[in-house]
């Protein structure tokens, strides 16, 4: 199964009988604002579609939890809408919506509060972004900014609000992050906290803005920001500017844009140059996936995990977790100071990075059976399947998971490739078990047993 859901939670509650109240998906936006206006609520938008069924049920256990429901039927209007549909159409027309996987929170008057991309089981995901939307009711919105921009308002304060607002609304701020640097004096440039904040927008690495502050402004500063920052807020900045970078690369079909990705991930992991290398590969070949080059994605991503990824052991990813463990460890230990009275709480959360490893090779090995009918490319693809079957199970065999017969999603992608290669026999075995395993699991998707049944009949 495709890894295309934003999150994924891996603990769920699964037997919830609370769950967020949607009124009719058929609502007009009018109806929906004149009664967020009666009512003194805002309104919250999720937008679907019919061809990630699973995509929809994971959303659905999302909102299936008890946590959700005071909040949202207190405060929010709710609406899910199918894109496909007329009213959906129409939603996300007046929204300028170009996915069909997100969820909107939005006051009656139409302004974008806050946007989660994708859809998520994490009910946490969906009750902090009604809570920053909560908080942003009644303030100052983009309307508000967009008026004063054009009567020509131009002031330091004004185009870093400015920015926030665009920001909180999913909306690019390229030419106003490359206005707003042009504006600053040189001495600016050498300020720390206003070139933090730069970063903080994630400046495209060809941009104006980043190609400003890496000419003019002192290295001894820009290292200064990234080592003094937490692991996670230095991971958080880094990630935005390739995210917000590769977003314009695929674009444009920029071939050059997408190098200068590749080698700042690289750069990125520093002295760990194997990392390094690793993320720099996986940039390109994301990129040639996004663009639909597919030569050059079976090239790039054949030659990624052959050397990287097939070669690693349950030792080699125990290993990798330790150390980012170790490091955010040291970070910590490091800014505790001399006496131990200055400290009150210290916490860590670090998401295992080997975790990403099986994924990936499952990633890769659907898009391969999607893209492809040619048989040694479907039997490379196999192998990494079966990686990511072994590599998850055994670390998760001492976790406390749902996943006691293996990850159903990683079981239905190798179903699939036996399925076209014409192994129905052993593709039916494969989706039965993807099947059990599903239903071990608790998760609630029809779609295993619905390609089941095509597998039997031969119609997948």
């Amino acid at each position: 199964m495709r890894q295309i859901i934003l999150a994924f939670a891996l603990i769920i509650s699964f037997q919830c009988r609370a769950q967020i109240t949607f009124i009719d998906t058929n609502t007009p936006w009018r109806q929906l604002s004149k009664q967020a206006k009666e009512q003194d609520k805002l309104i919250f938008i999720h937008f679907e579609n019919s061809e990630c069924v699973q995509c929809n049920e994971v959303a659905s256990m999302g909102f299936s939890s008890p946590i959700l429901k005071k909040t949202f039927d207190e405060e929010f209007i709710s609406i899910r809408c199918n894109v496909g549909t007329f009213n959906g159409q129409n939603l996300a027309q007046k929204f300028r919506i170009m996915s069909s996987l997100m969820s909107l929170y939005v006051d009656s008057e139409g302004n974008i509060l806050h946007v989660n991309n994708g859809s998520t089981g994490d009910s946490y995901t969906y009750l902090n972004g009604a809570e920053l939307a909560l908080d942003r009711k009644g303030k100052k919105q983009l309307p508000d900014y967009e008026r004063e921009y054009k009567a020509g308002v131009r002031t330091s304060a004004f185009m870093r609000e400015y920015m926030v607002k665009k920001q909180e609304s999913s909306m690019a701020i390229d030419d106003l992050l490359d206005e707003y640097v042009a504006s600053l004096s040189p001495d600016s440039l050498g300020n720390f906290q206003i070139v933090k904040g730069i970063f903080e927008f994630f400046p495209a690495v060809n941009s104006l803005a980043y190609q400003t502050i890496k000419s003019k402004t002192p290295k001894s500063i820009t290292d200064s920001i990234f080592n003094s920052a937490k692991p996670n807020d230095r991971k958080a900045i880094n990630d935005g500017i390739i995210q917000n970078s590769f977003r314009i690369a695929v674009h444009k079909r920029d071939d050059k844009m997408a190098s200068q990705i590749a080698e700042f991930a690289r750069e990125a992991q520093g002295k760990n140059r194997s990392q390094g290398e690793i993320d720099s590969a996986k940039w390109m070949v994301k990129y040639y996936y996004r663009i639909g080059d597919t030569r050059r994605y079976f090239e790039n991503a054949a030659k990624l995990i052959e050397s990287k990824y097939m070669p690693l052991t349950v030792d080699s990813l125990n290993a990798m977790d330790d150390a980012a463990f170790k490091a955010q460890q040291t970070f910590f230990m490091s800014k505790r100071g001399k006496r131990e009275r200055d400290i009150t709480v210290m916490s860590m959360a670090i998401a295992p990075p080997s975790q990403f490893v099986y994924l990936e090779l499952n990633e890769h090995a659907y898009h391969f059976y999607e893209l492809t009918r040619d048989k040694e490319l479907l039997e490379k693809a196999l192998t990494w399947s079966k990686k990511s079957m072994d590599l998850s199970n055994a670390k998760r065999s001492n976790a406390a998971n749902p996943y006691r017969l293996g990850d159903p999603n990683f079981i239905d992608t190798y179903a699939h490739i036996l399925y076209k290669l014409g192994r129905k026999e052993d593709a039916i075995e494969w989706q039965t078990k993807a099947v059990e395993a599903q239903k071990v699991s608790g998760m609630a998707y029809e779609s295993f047993e619905i390609r089941l049944n095509k597998m039997k009949t031969g119609t997948l």
